[in-house]
């Protein structure tokens, strides 16, 4: 039996690697922290939680391993002082705990960057890089990976070294450079409109993969480096390729002008202009790995997540969630889901209502929960109804709402509408982000209301959870957008719905409300345009800001007067 340890496993290139280790028969220990995430990888790995100072925790699994594979970095390309810590830091850490805990180790591979190298001022990047060009990392990123290598290369333990190029799945970082490439080729951008000459070798995570295995147990690879790259590629054929069609400059003609004096220019110009980023992996080749996925494949499924991104009307490959589905906004939105091909999963505590929602349509499964009550959603959140299928899209339309001054409405009725409007939202989208956030890809809609933005007398819990949610949503947006999940928070203002009544609210005459179809088209048009907010109703935008220019106290003594008078 092969036994791994594996660090930085809940990353992107981790769980592929978890992945491809299991299938080979492999027995895998991942050392995760403590608030990792281990979605994605899978049941068969044993998890050890804890930091690197720690080997007291990890120290036994160590001393059980063959094999260390040293994933665990900062990989976010850039400058800053944080790198040392993150990269050289925890590799000292982990090096130490291995000479005193493994004693039996067979083979370290530290996963390293083609950043680690970079190219030389005086480089005209005629060729491509090899094991023996010399390093010149050009950010702190890169510095860091270099000196942490330079450690693993001096510790006396046996090692192999892997320097990646550009890494691209389905699964990446949607803050990393192929998936930038793919969305600025798929939303047209002007930086996507030239054919850049610039050549980058791509490689498929499921290749380095295997490449990490092969460094990991082939003979020939003790106390070497290599490189694992994949296929060269001009940045302007990703372009064509990611959004074909599209009338794209070609600046082939810049390249072979500025070739004489290409030691000249900065690195970023060299990298679009010429072969800065492609490398030679020919050493790895050698021990008999070769990629199975050429550069299209490798990039592919990148596309087909930066596309769906972009656009909302292409449905995504797992579920859309929606709460409150038997009535009002959440059916109108459940609807005009299906109609756009989404799988949809509808949760409401009306069971007899959702029966009637999309009838006959296919891949809508219905689930009923009272959101007011804790347990009763986590019990949904732990069943095979919720995990059957990967979930990207939460639409959280359930609302609650009772008229009444506090002092009269009983506790628990007020209770409840903060349970349903905020916390079951919390506890529902806690949930869901664990999985979205290790896909890269998600969407979270939040209904809040109008009310959201003032003090609103007779309805005073029901406006401040709207404004609590609010705010959650406003901030969960900024937390999530490197994760690549979009979080939209919707604050119409009167709708035709069943709310007025169970809520207790009087329709005025004459009064214009939102039919509910209307709003939910709205909100399927805002995905996809990097908004956070939006709010439907032109009369609740208007007395939005008329709450901002009054003084507050004047604001809630009118909401007051007509609360009390006409609601």
């Amino acid at each position: 039996m092969i036994r791994y340890f594996v660090t930085g496993a809940s990353g992107f290139i981790g769980r592929h690697l978890c992945r491809a280790l299991v299938e080979q028969g492999r027995t895998v220990t991942a050392l995760l922290r403590s608030d990792s995430s281990a979605e994605g990888l899978p049941s068969e790995v044993r998890v050890v939680r804890a930091s690197f100072d720690r080997p007291d925790v990890y120290g036994p699994a160590l001393a059980e391993c063959d094999y260390v594979v040293h994933l665990a970095a900062d990989a976010r390309f850039g400058d800053g002082p944080g790198y040392a810590a993150a990269n050289v830091g925890t590799t000292a850490a982990l090096l130490k705990a291995v000479a005193a805990s493994a004693p039996g180790l067979r083979r370290l591979v530290f996963v390293s960057t083609m950043g680690a190298v970079d190219r030389a001022r005086a480089d005209d990047c005629s060729a491509a890089l090899t094991e023996d060009s010399p390093p010149h990392p050009t950010s702190d990123y890169g510095r860091s990976k270099l000196e942490a290598e330079r450690l693993v290369a001096a510790s006396g333990l046996p090692y192999a070294v892997v320097r990646p190029s550009m890494v691209a799945g389905a699964d990446m970082r949607a803050n990393s450079h192929v998936a930038v490439f793919a969305r600025l080729a798929a939303a047209g951008s002007l930086f996507s409109r030239a054919r850049w000459p610039g050549r980058v070798s791509v490689i498929h995570v499921s290749d380095l993969a295997r490449g990490l295995i092969v460094a990991a147990e082939h003979a020939e690879a003790a106390g070497r480096t290599f490189f694992a790259g994949g296929e060269p590629v001009s940045l302007g054929e990703i372009f064509d390729y990611a959004a074909p069609g599209r009338a794209r400059v070609g600046l082939g003609w810049l390249a072979a002008l500025s070739r004489p004096f290409a030691v000249a220019l900065p690195f970023q110009a060299k990298a679009l202009l010429h072969s800065a980023l492609a490398v030679d992996d020919g050493a790895l080749r050698r021990l008999g790995w070769t990629p199975r996925r050429a550069w299209r494949q490798a990039i592919d499924e990148v596309c087909e997540r930066e596309r769906r991104r972009l656009d909302p009307a292409l449905p995504p490959p797992g579920r859309a969630v929606v709460t409150g589905a038997a009535s009002g906004l959440g059916r109108a939105l459940a609807e005009a889901l299906a109609r756009r091909g989404r799988r949809l999963l509808l949760v409401d505590r009306d069971a007899a209502g959702l029966e009637a929602v999309c009838p006959g349509r296919p891949h809508v499964e219905r689930a009923r929960c009272d959101l007011s009550d804790e347990s009763a959603l986590g019990t949904l959140l732990a069943s095979p109804v919720w995990s059957r299928e990967a979930i990207d899209e939460v639409f959280a339309c359930a609302g609650l709402g009772l008229r009444g001054a506090v002092a009269v409405l009983p506790y628990s009725g007020q209770a409840d509408i903060y349970r349903v409007n905020l916390l079951s939202r919390l506890q529902l989208v806690h949930h869901a982000l664990r999985a979205m956030r290790a896909r890269q890809f998600g969407r979270i809609v939040l209904i809040s209301s109008s009310s959201a933005y003032q003090a609103l007398p007779f309805m005073t819990v029901y406006a401040a959870s709207n404004a609590a949610l609010l705010l959650f949503g406003e901030g969960l947006a900024s937390e999530t957008r490197e994760d690549g999940i979009e979080v939209l928070t919707v604050c119409p203002g009167g709708m035709r719905t069943r709310f007025q009544k169970s809520a207790g609210v009087q329709e005025l005459r004459d009064e214009k409300l939102m039919e509910p179809g209307e709003v939910a088209d709205l909100i399927l048009r805002a995905l996809g345009r990097d908004r956070r907010v939006i709010m439907p109703s032109f009369r609740s935008k208007a007395m939005a800001a008329l709450a901002r220019i009054l003084p507050r106290r004047v604001s809630v003594a009118l909401w007051h007067r007509l609360m009390a008078r006409l609601r």
